[in-house]
């Protein structure tokens, strides 16, 4: 039997994060409401700039080490390699014209965490011509950890598209 790829990365993941954190005597490992609230914010972010067409701001959701994982491809490493993925300097551009995202669940610990949801994208592409609208829409798995400040970034984003 063979379990589709984001299942097992699922799994993988789950039993990851059960010993991400060491726990110091006292103190809970447990995501608090107000983590849960914060990785919601840094997801609307990321909505909003696509939504807004904004480059910088899609990028500082990300860690310089995060790693994009996009359905039928090889994972995408590093904030540079994320800017070329997205941003081509081949005279293209693709404008995000609808972006709605449902999140499912968002669980973890303090220190590490994910958001599993599913996204609806419609988009302009253009190059050299008329823009092409097209529209997906996806599983998401989004794995958040602390930076040094603090703050959850997004450390590896994969999605799989939906019929």
């Amino acid at each position: 039997m063979r379990l589709p790829r984001l299942t097992v990365s699922a799994a993988l993941l789950a039993i990851a994060l059960g010993g991400c954190t060491p726990q110091s005597p006292g103190q809970s490992t447990e995501l608090t409401l107000s983590d849960q609230a914060a990785i919601r914010t840094l997801d609307s972010t990321f909505v909003q700039a696509w939504l807004h067409d904004d480059t910088t701001a899609v990028l500082s959701v990300f860690r310089p080490d995060a790693v994009l994982l996009p359905p039928g491809s090889q994972p995408i490493s590093g904030l540079t390699a994320i800017r070329a993925y997205w941003w081509p300097l081949d005279g293209s551009h693709t404008r995000i014209t609808a972006f709605d995202r449902q999140i499912a669940e968002i669980a973890g610990t303090k220190g590490l965490a994910y958001l599993r949801g599913t996204g609806a994208l419609t988009w302009e592409y253009t190059k050299g011509g008329p823009p092409h609208v097209q529209s997906s829409r996806s599983t998401d798995l989004i794995l958040v950890a602390r930076d040094s400040a603090g703050q959850w970034r997004v450390v590896r984003q994969m999605w799989s598209t939906l019929p």
